[in-house]
């Protein structure tokens, strides 16, 4: 069993506070984040007008923007920015106004979601497209190797 300095441990441990306070100011705010999420400290979560609704178990990456309108164009009356339970979005993505990210999906660094994403499935590219497939009951994190590679 390695054993962390006590440097990463106050390193994880000021995380998990700052990323506690975050998840507080967004709530205050009026996103609506649920139990045991995570947005870094570099994420971006535009407050200014439109809704935005964030599922248990989210993880968002650093540099990524998740928006609730744009500048051109209002949102239709109820229509809100949704993503999912136990979705995992990378480093510097954007995520459109109006979009909804589906469960248990992953969004690779670098892509712009302007579409609905469906459950399950990992999304790549700007605009982002569906590359891999992931089974029901698999997490992310055991993802099957995309064809070709």
């Amino acid at each position: 069993m390695s054993r962390r300095s006590p440097g990463r441990r106050f390193r994880a441990w000021a995380a998990c506070r700052i990323n506690g306070l975050r998840i507080r100011y967004f709530r205050m705010m009026g996103v609506e984040i649920g139990e045991r999420s995570f947005v870094s400290f570099g994420a971006h979560i535009d407050l200014t007008r439109g809704e935005i609704q964030i599922g248990r178990h989210v993880s968002i990456s650093h540099g990524t923007y998740v928006l609730s309108h744009t500048g051109y164009q209002r949102l239709k009356p109820g229509q809100k920015t949704v993503i999912e339970d136990d979705v995992r979005i990378f480093v510097n993505s954007v995520i459109f106004p109006g979009v909804r990210i589906g469960r248990n999906s992953v969004v690779a660094a670098g892509s712009v979601v302007t579409k609905d994403v469906p459950p399950n499935v990992i999304v790549m590219g700007n605009p982002a497209r569906v590359i891999v497939h992931l089974d029901a009951e698999a997490k992310p994190s055991e993802a099957p190797a995309a064809e070709g590679s």
